[in-house]
């Protein structure tokens, strides 16, 4: 990103609210130093930016200052069509009809040259997302509900079995090319993910169905929860890294082996008992006892298979 470009981004972040020159930093890659530069570039050429210091303190512009976003520029409008055509993999997104249509109107919004670019670099880049055949026709009824906070009635397929539960759906998210939602469990008592393609029907909950009152959300890493302890080969430290959430946290020894330790909800250990023993012999789990148990019951049903 050039300098005028970035002068233009810092507007538009300080039109929607106050910022920090250690935000702005973290946000443009760059140090506090050249935040305060083009700050003062800005207040030279006339741009009212107000400056706080102290506890609280930072930037910000005058409520009635207002500037127009300028047109995209090809490395913007190449990022946008790149995102719009990853989402595009999945079998269902939120607002399909939208995402079509956006991605019209940005090539329309784009001179033939710059578009010409653009498409160059798209047949070049690629962002790797699965495709998947399932088919999650409930995602936008899920979505609804989490903006609205709305109470649903599902029936939802698990890898054992069907049930129907009460959901309150937190968060809707995609990963390796599946929907997903988080959620208030009723039935459970806790929060908990489920897939969306696994959600068979949809309904509101029944007249006399009351609502409990929320307990405080626990976070995945609480105290309270059991802590996993973790020894991985250098291979399994390699196998490890492309799974979303564990590949952030391994602890890497100068030998490239690797060691985890956090803490999980405890109805997750069966995932986590699984996943380990896909491992093979790369991972060494020493804690905690239970999951030590659940991975020795896996390993003596393959015994009795294969042996």
């Amino acid at each position: 990103m050039n300098r005028t470009d970035r002068l233009t981004a810092i507007l538009l972040l300080l039109q929607e609210k106050p910022r920090t020159a250690g935000e702005i930093a973290r946000r443009f890659e760059v140090s506090r130093r050249t935040v305060l530069r083009d700050v003062q570039a800005l207040c030279e050429i006339g741009v009212p930016i107000v400056a706080r210091e102290g506890a609280g303190g930072g930037y910000s512009l005058p409520e009635d200052y207002w500037l127009a976003p300028p047109p995209l520029n090809e490395h913007e409008a190449f990022l946008l069509l790149l995102a719009l055509g990853a989402l595009a993999r999945h079998a269902d997104t939120p607002f399909a009809p939208e995402r079509a249509s956006l991605a019209a109107k940005l090539r329309a919004l784009l001179p033939a040259g710059q578009l010409t670019d653009v498409e160059r670099l798209l047949d070049r880049v690629d962002v790797d997302m699965p495709r998947r055949a399932q088919r999650a026709p409930f995602l936008d009824q899920l979505l609804d509900a989490a903006l609205a906070q709305r109470w649903v009635r599902v029936i939802y397929q698990s890898a054992e079995r069907r049930s129907t539960q009460h959901l309150l759906p937190q968060q809707v998210y995609a990963q390796g090319g599946f929907w997903y939602c988080r959620a208030y469990a009723h039935e459970r008592g806790e929060e908990r993910t489920y897939r969306v393609d696994r959600v068979r029907a949809l309904d509101p909950p029944a007249d006399d169905f009351m609502p409990p009152p929320l307990p405080e959300p626990t976070p995945y890493g609480h105290a309270a929860h059991p802590a996993i302890v973790a020894a991985l080969t250098a291979r399994g430290v390699a196998y490890v890294e492309s799974e979303p959430h564990l590949g952030q946290i391994i602890l890497r020894e100068p030998d490239g082996s690797g060691r985890l330790v956090f803490r999980c909800p405890p109805s997750e250990l069966d995932w986590y008992a699984r996943y380990f023993a896909s491992i093979g012999d790369d991972v060494c789990v020493e804690a905690p006892a239970e999951l030590r148990e659940r991975l020795l019951r896996i390993g003596q049903r393959l015994a009795e298979r294969y042996g």
